[in-house]
């Protein structure tokens, strides 16, 4: 059995075992009396899950895989078959919801080119340095993912081969070079009023677009300060002259992966299962997630609304989840008023509603997702929850729910999902820089926007203020499976470079539409309630 185990633990995964570590799973195999195929399934099971958690620790030590070990031998380590029943009653350990505040803190380092941990948990107001490093990791960030990118990799030096590659260069690398031309990469900044700049780590250089301005549209996507951008052209006079602008290119999740497959950028605690076993737990239950946004509970009207639609889903099978987006209310939450007892009645009001199905209480989770009318949703980005005093008699009604922050993430199977309730099309087509076409395509501009800067808000502090020390939450990095984007902007859904972009649109402000999300066949489905 030590073959075995070192066979899959050292030449598959490439870790070490203490000689306790050898001994505590020859242990456990033999207590279980495990066959040898079966023995060897879980010990893929347990190699695997080590280096997702310990984010690929070499050595394995007893007393940090005990607790592992116990967890899998006690009813996780299962077949596939299993797995699919376990799908279809909604396992524990198959939907999480991750608060935006423990999103792991991993900062790239260019000069290791890895992930690490700068601090275990940032504090809500830290020191002013902390803004600046905000900016230089985004920086890297993005720039270590365009270094990867094919057209950015000669695979030689001649001069024949790099005719055929972008080269960047820097903006200090630009002095007493004027006439020759550049790519830059960097951070647009309006550093003196009324004049672009482009920032990297290197200086600053003052930008020149009239070369764009007598275009028809700017370039796929949409350009704010904050943005970083790949500029082509070349200097005069001290000044950038720009020829041509764009988005740095993105990264499907799966290179991501593959690039750094031991870091947990997602967060929460990763699923005990294999990635087949997840698979036909997805297949298991084919239901779907349900997503609304702008559920104003002082409405009668939304109410009715809620009614009709939990009414037609109690005639099949629950959703897997409903993810209600605020605002919860149709006006700002005003603390010390009488607002207070009315907003508690209301989830509470909610909470009956829903417990009438008992069907969907018991089996669908429920996730509620702050807006900025919500109490004490003014301010910066991550929101926290809402409060557990407005939340206390919904929470006694339903078997699964969780206030989450915003943005939140969600993991379900072998999905990743990021949900973001925030008016973003009006704030960053307000700040744009260089504006599309009015007949453009607005919803890709914004979405390609996102994806590209892997970052849910590329907007400066003073447009939309994000704590320092929790701009991490704000990334999407990798890109995940499904992003929610609920705006009260009109309802859509756009894939773009394997991500699944969906906006439910204002439930109450609108047609009462949601859309419904199906994991297994990666599909989305827009609905909405006739009003009466």
């Amino acid at each position: 059995m030590q073959s075995l185990i070192f066979k899959v633990f050292t030449r598959k995964y490439s870790l070490s075992l203490q000689a306790d570590a050898l001994l505590l799973l020859q242990e456990t195999i033999e207590q279980n009396g495990l066959t040898a195929r079966d023995a060897a399934k879980w010990l893929e099971l347990l190699a695997d899950t080590w280096t997702k958690r310990e984010e690929g620790r070499p050595l394995v030590e007893a007393a940090a895989l005990r607790e592992l070990v116990a967890a899998v031998a006690t009813g996780s380590f299962g077949s596939n078959r299993d797995a699919a029943a376990a799908g279809a009653e909604g396992g524990s350990d198959l939907f999480a919801v991750i608060s935006a505040f423990d999103v792991p803190a991993l900062w790239y380092d260019p000069s290791k080119k890895t992930f690490a941990s700068p601090f275990e948990r940032g504090d809500i107001l830290p020191g002013a340095e902390a803004k600046a490093a905000l900016f230089r990791q985004r920086y890297d960030l993005v720039k270590q993912r365009i270094m990867r990118n094919e057209n950015f990799m000669p695979v030689s030096f001649s001069d024949h081969e790099k005719d055929r590659f972008y080269t960047l260069s820097t903006v200090d690398s630009l002095q007493g070079r004027e006439g020759e031309r550049f790519l830059l990469f960097g951070m647009l900044a309006q550093l003196e009023e009324g004049r672009l700049s482009l920032e990297d780590r290197a200086g600053s250089i003052e930008l020149d677009l009239s070369a764009l301005a007598g275009r028809a549209a700017a370039p796929g996507g949409l350009f704010t300060e904050g943005c970083f951008v790949l500029v082509d052209g070349m200097v005069e006079d001290g000044v950038f002259r720009v020829d041509e602008i764009g988005l740095p290119p993105p990264e499907r999740r799966d290179r991501t992966r593959a690039a750094f497959p031991t870091f947990n950028f997602f967060g929460g605690t990763p699923s005990l299962r294999t990635d087949a076993q997840l698979r036909a737990a997805e297949v298991g239950n084919d239901g779907g997630i349900v997503f609304l946004s702008d559920v104003w509970l002082d409405r009668p009207e939304t109410m009715d609304a809620l009614q009709t639609l939990f009414e037609g889903f109690s005639h099949a099978a629950p959703p897997i989840a409903f993810v209600l987006a605020g605002d919860f209310a149709s006006r700002p939450f005003v603390a010390g008023s009488g607002d207070t007892a009315q907003y508690r009645d209301n989830m509470a009001a909610l909470g009956q509603l829903i417990a009438g199905f008992p069907e969907i209480a018991r089996r669908s989770h429920f996730v509620f997702v702050p807006g900025g009318n919500d109490p004490w949703g003014q301010g910066a980005l991550p929101r926290p929850r809402i409060a557990e005093h407005f939340a206390q008699r919904l929470e006694s009604r339903l078997a699964h729910v969780t206030f989450a922050t915003n943005p939140c993430r969600i993991r379900y199977c072998t999905h990743e999902i990021v949900v973001f309730r925030e008016d973003l099309l009006k704030r960053v087509r307000r700040n744009c820089v260089l504006p599309p076409a009015e007949s453009s395509d607005i919803v890709k501009h914004l979405v390609r926007t996102v994806v590209d800067q892997g970052h849910l808000c590329p907007l400066p502090q003073r447009v939309r203020p994000i704590y320092w020390a929790y701009d991490h939450a704000m990334r999407l990095y990798p890109v995940p499976d499904v992003l929610v984007l609920a705006d009260r902007f009109d309802p859509y859904s756009v894939s773009y470079e394997g991500c699944h972009c969906i906006n439910p649109g204002s439930f109450s402000g609108g047609d009462h539409s949601f859309f419904m999300y199906f994991p297994v066949s990666r599909t989305s489905q827009y609905s909405r309630i006739p009003r009466k």
